[in-house]
């Protein structure tokens, strides 16, 4: 077992035991500080107060991602909207996708509002539709003259 690196005794690093001995002397400030009796229950409560402050700001950080992800599902069904009408002018595509995107589109966002688990998975969907659509639509533009439709 001596022969094991793990268990040869080393150098104990100085700056360990002073960080310790740190830690133990603000511990003590601290006690003195808020009272000795009341350590338990101010350290508690401080823990309480952050674990509020951090759940406000992870409410804060998914509103605001919720409004972000329908914001570019609008975006992206207008530049999709765009896109099919530019690819109808051109010969490369028909009417029944830009009206299939639609009304999926219509259905899954009407009534949707809310901040409930329900109406963001249905804005969820709507983004990836719309997305897959725009990107479907850029490749029917960006395919050289006279490639084969798929």
């Amino acid at each position: 077992m001596m022969s094991d690196p793990r268990f040869r005794p080393g150098p104990r690093r100085p700056d360990t035991v002073a960080l310790v001995w740190l830690a133990g002397v603000a511990l003590a400030a601290v006690a003195y500080a808020v009272g000795p009796d009341r350590v338990v229950a101010t350290a508690l409560e401080a823990v309480q107060h952050a674990g509020a402050f951090l759940d406000a700001v992870v409410h804060n950080f998914t509103l605001a991602t919720i409004q972000g992800l329908r914001a570019i599902a609008i975006g992206l069904y207008g530049t999709y909207v765009l896109l099919s009408l530019l690819a109808m002018r051109r010969g490369t595509q028909g009417p029944g996708g830009l009206i299939v995107v639609t009304i999926v589109c219509l259905l899954l966002v009407w009534g949707a509002g809310g901040a409930h688990p329900a109406a963001n998975a249905r804005w969820a969907a709507a983004l990836i539709i719309t997305a897959l659509a725009a990107l479907n639509a850029t490749r029917r533009l960006t395919a050289p003259p006279g490639a084969p439709r798929r």
